[in-house]
């Protein structure tokens, strides 16, 4: 028991430790869910099961529910598979909130040039719009929590100067997770050499020597090419949008292509054995229509945010100038994503802590609420209450407020060019 005496002698611990002591309760409580669901509903029952077929068999198989990961990742598993499952998943998940923890204290580090005495109220609320997802990746056994932490990682590194470091992070949140790959072209419109090289070699040393090392140069050249034929053709935008029957068409998939099918096109939301049907469609459009659209939709976020990173450059001596341009890069990173399940959203929890910080600092600043950020927020806020509702699902209510989120920002980097 901590006496008081030492409570006076630490105002730190009083004025975080009710929230260490929330994120503690959190925490046991998610490790209590984890174990009772983990031979019945869990990513990392897949991950687990993949890595000890490969463990025992000594290849890689899409058949346990891994489809859309390198097979740098089956490998990286394995230590896992050597726990028993129940074991594995509880060490996963406390692993998995410890650096979601590091990332949110990373993040507020930088927003506030070290860590503030207390809690601020912009963290309060930028960890209360993104718990339903950090929930959801939970629960999961997913890896979304340990890529928002190399993604935080990165920025953070970055702006301390240490841009190679930064680019080992980015590396190995792209070989978890392929889409901060797109990161690295931030990195190389704004000439930061180190960062995109230190991400290309991490990403060609392990994602290419270890398979190499663990299945020999055959079987690893094999496995790359079964994965592109699971990632780039079998679960491409064009077979979301023009296949008969696509694999991931349901309306949990939040993704633009998918979200575009089922408002577009006579589509069923639930496509399943049991003849449940939900149609949210306005139009019923022939899917090159519907695919040209999505094309040029995509083109526009990506054009938009490549002119927004590009106009920036000049102001780069001074990394903190980067901060928007990079937030817009990690919504687009979602944005460009042919799947998008809810888990994936924690990773832009950058993009909403520096929303939240802007309307906190605007408040203190000038007495007023910023009602274009309250407004993208409050939007966010109801894309998390309308998780409970299936056809705001389907018609892409969390695409929807991922992509205002974008919009803020995007223009918030434009109006600073003027």
């Amino acid at each position: 028991m901590i006496a008081p005496s030492t409570l006076k002698r630490a105002p730190w611990l009083r004025r975080w430790g009710w929230l260490a002591a929330a994120a503690a309760a959190y925490g046991i409580l998610a490790c209590v869910i984890v174990a009772v669901r983990a031979e019945s509903s869990s990513d990392f029952r897949d991950y687990w099961e993949t890595a000890r077929h490969f463990r025992q068999t000594g290849e890689i198989t899409d058949q346990l529910g891994v489809h859309n990961y390198l097979p740098f990742f089956t490998v990286l598993m394995v230590p896992w598979s050597l726990l028993p499952l129940r074991i594995a998943i509880v060490i996963f998940t406390l692993v998995s909130l410890g650096l979601f923890t590091l990332a949110v204290v990373m993040a507020e580090t930088l927003l506030c040039d070290g860590l503030p005495r207390r809690p601020r109220p912009a963290l309060l609320a930028a960890l209360g719009l993104m718990l339903a997802y950090v929930y959801s990746c939970t629960v999961l056994g997913a890896v979304g929590l340990l890529v928002t932490f190399l993604i935080v990682a990165t920025w953070f590194l970055f702006e301390r100067g240490r841009e190679w470091p930064a680019g080992v992070a980015l590396g190995l949140a792209t070989l978890i997770k392929l889409l901060p790959g797109l990161l690295i072209i931030f990195f190389l419109l704004q000439r930061r050499w180190r960062v995109a090289a230190g991400a290309a070699g991490v990403v060609l040393l392990f994602g290419l020597g270890l398979p190499l090392l663990s299945l020999g140069p055959r079987q690893a050249c094999h496995e790359h090419e079964a994965f592109y034929r699971r990632a780039v053709e079998q679960h491409s935008a064009w077979a979301t949008v023009a296949g008969e029957r696509p694999h991931k068409i349901h309306y949990r998939n939040s993704a633009l292509p998918a979200v575009l099918r089922r408002l577009l096109t006579h589509t069923n939301s639930t496509p399943d054995d049991r003849g449940t049907q939900l149609f949210v469609n306005f139009a019923n459009l022939p899917s090159t229509a519907v695919f040209a659209g999505y094309v040029a939709l995509l083109a526009a976020i990506l054009g938009a945010s490549v002119f927004a990173a590009r106009r920036s450059r000049p102001d780069a001596h001074d990394p903190r100038t980067l901060r928007v341009p990079f937030g817009i890069w990690c919504c687009a990173m979602l944005l460009a994503s042919p799947l998008l399940w809810i888990h994936y959203l924690p990773m832009a929890y950058w993009p909403v802590a520096l929303l939240t910080d802007g309307l906190e600092r605007t408040r203190r600043a000038e007495h007023r609420l910023d009602r274009p950020t309250l407004l993208i927020l409050a939007l966010w806020l109801g894309g998390v209450f309308l998780l409970a509702w299936p056809a705001a699902r389907a018609a892409g209510a969390q695409l929807a407020a991922l992509l205002a989120l974008w919009l803020l920002l995007t223009s918030h980097a434009l109006r600073r060019l003027r």
